[in-house]
């Protein structure tokens, strides 16, 4: 029996005009409707005061996918598709949500980080705003003060990337109808744990301990989108 599972959970869904924004492989894809909160300005790193202005916190659509086919829906695709606000030339890097967690979806700052409990680090995976770069969390001693001498700390996943060259159908297939091809299309054994990105370039990573694999797209820079994508055992609860 042919079955399609599409479970959306939306902060908040926003329509972009510039061709570059309107390319949204996740909205395009998802057939389903989910509840929409305005759940950002309370989130971690949101709201933190600058002379007459706010940090706003990203827009983020998380989406689940498990292929139509039996026979392929072994493993499904978990998604998340982040829209970063403008931010000012003078704001702190240090209040910009950027870490992201890939076992709870939670998308937090340096500065959150690093004055909460020390398991937030932890469960953290991926760093995408920072720097323009995609970075191991397990390697930013020098950004997140639990990440290294804390109890705990030496279970932090890592996290290998390679660049890859997949043009948007084929990732759409990927995504949508056989996410075991992030992991049989895997390019090379890499051993970059962070890498500069440029808009429309596709990053394919490689959690090396939950022998988990997944993609990350570069949609845009202005503003900054990035979709990730992260193929898991249909039965996955977490790390």
């Amino acid at each position: 029996m042919f079955r399609i599972i599409f479970r959306v959970i939306s902060i908040i869904t926003t329509i972009f005009i510039t061709s570059a924004c309107d390319d949204n492989m996740l909205q395009r894809n998802s057939q389903a409707t989910g509840a929409t909160t305005l759940g950002g300005d309370g989130r971690p790193g949101g709201l933190k005061p600058n002379p007459g202005e706010s940090y706003r916190f990203p827009e983020i659509i998380e989406t689940e996918f498990i292929p139509p086919y039996e026979f392929f829906a072994e493993t499904k695709c978990l998604t998340w598709r982040i829209t970063w606000p403008q931010y000012d030339s003078d704001y702190s890097s240090q209040y910009i949500p950027t870490v992201l967690s890939l076992n709870n979806g939670e998308l937090n700052s340096f500065n959150f980080l690093n004055g909460t409990h020390p398991q937030n680090t932890h469960n953290s995976t991926i760093s995408l705003y920072y720097h323009q770069e995609v970075k191991s969390a397990n390697i930013m001693w020098d950004e997140l003060d639990h990440s290294f001498d804390t109890d705990g700390y030496e279970e932090m996943l890592n996290v290998n990337f390679e660049e890859s060259s997949v043009s948007l159908e084929t990732l759409m297939d990927w995504v949508t109808k056989r996410p075991d091809l992030f992991k049989h299309h895997y390019p090379v054994a890499s051993f970059y744990n962070e890498l500069k990105y440029e808009e429309g370039d596709f990053i394919q990573f490689h959690i090396t301990k939950a022998e988990l694999y997944g993609g990350i797209r570069i949609v845009s820079m202005t503003p900054r989108i990035i979709e990730v994508y992260l193929a898991v055992p249909i039965d996955w609860t977490g790390f």
